[in-house]
């Protein structure tokens, strides 16, 4: 592992979060009108920095942990508060403690990007280095962490850009348990142009596109996989693929070519089978 150090007057547009903008520029003009102290930093703000906080203390190159808010100390793998950084186990101390060093040494502030040991896939730390002089021989570093993750914001990329067109729908279920009906949650671009629908997808449940108008049940969406799949839902103009997943289920929809060369027919999407059979 290694971590990533911008050193310098601003974040990088791209990576910042209102919350390190608001602390980063907080800082500067405290630190501009000579009034920088660690209860001005913190006060008065409407974002909740104390949870995802760490306030050290320099002693000699080492520093201690004064103050681990719950968020960090959750995070990690052993116990933070009254510890010194080169007292813990973690693989990156050595840069953290090269970084803080020269944090306190210049009094200019510091942003840092890491991946953790335990981070999950499209996740990453930002971490804002802000240093307050305490005396002439004291500097405190505020250290403000975030656990961002990129996964919602690529899943959502792949599922709309799909080559598969899909819908996904909430289950409207009856009183025996069959989902008889369900309030579309997402739906990507393919299904768009299969169905032929541009519209705003709020409040709209699967039977009031015209092409399922006329399902009345889509099976049990914790039946077991073979009795769904004894029971297909059919449709005019599509062959239909159900998805099931815990809380809500998806269908992978495709247009029929029964009767039709697959290499020469084209379908314009929102025309039917028919529709494209007469034109062929």
């Amino acid at each position: 592992m290694a971590i990533e150090v911008f050193n310098g007057t601003s974040i990088p547009r791209e990576l910042t979060t209102a919350a390190l903008e608001f602390l980063w520029v907080k800082w500067k003009t405290l630190n501009d009108t000579n009034d920088l102290t660690l209860q001005r930093l913190t006060e008065e703000c409407s974002y909740e920095l104390r949870a995802n906080s760490i306030h050290m203390i320099g002693v000699g190159d080492d520093f201690a942990y004064v103050y681990v808010g719950e968020a960090i100390q959750a995070a990690a793998r052993e116990k933070l508060a009254g510890s010194l950084l080169s007292q813990l186990t973690n693989p990156l101390r050595d840069e953290f403690r090269d970084v803080y060093r020269q944090v306190a040494k210049r009094m200019t502030p510091a942003f840092i990007r890491y991946t953790g040991g335990r981070s999950q896939s499209g996740q990453l730390w930002q971490r804002l280095v802000l240093p307050i002089k305490v005396t002439d021989n004291i500097v405190m570093l505020v250290i403000y962490s975030e656990l961002i993750s990129y996964q919602l914001e690529v899943y959502d990329h792949l599922f709309r850009t799909a080559p598969d067109a899909m819908v996904i729908a909430s289950p409207i279920t009856n009183d025996a348990g069959h989902t008889v009906d369900g309030w579309i949650v997402m739906m990507n671009d393919r299904a768009r142009q299969l169905l032929n629908y541009d519209g705003n997808i709020g409040n709209i449940r699967l039977t009031q596109l015209p092409q399922f108008a006329g399902v009345d049940i889509w099976g049990r969406l914790y039946a077991p996989k073979s009795a769904a799949a004894a029971t297909p839902v059919t449709v005019a103009d599509f062959d239909v693929e159900i998805m099931r997943f815990p809380h809500v289920f998806g269908l992978r929809i495709s247009p029929k070519l029964a009767g039709l060369d697959a290499n020469a027919a084209t379908l314009v999407p929102g025309m039917s089978t028919q529709a494209a059979s007469q034109s062929a």
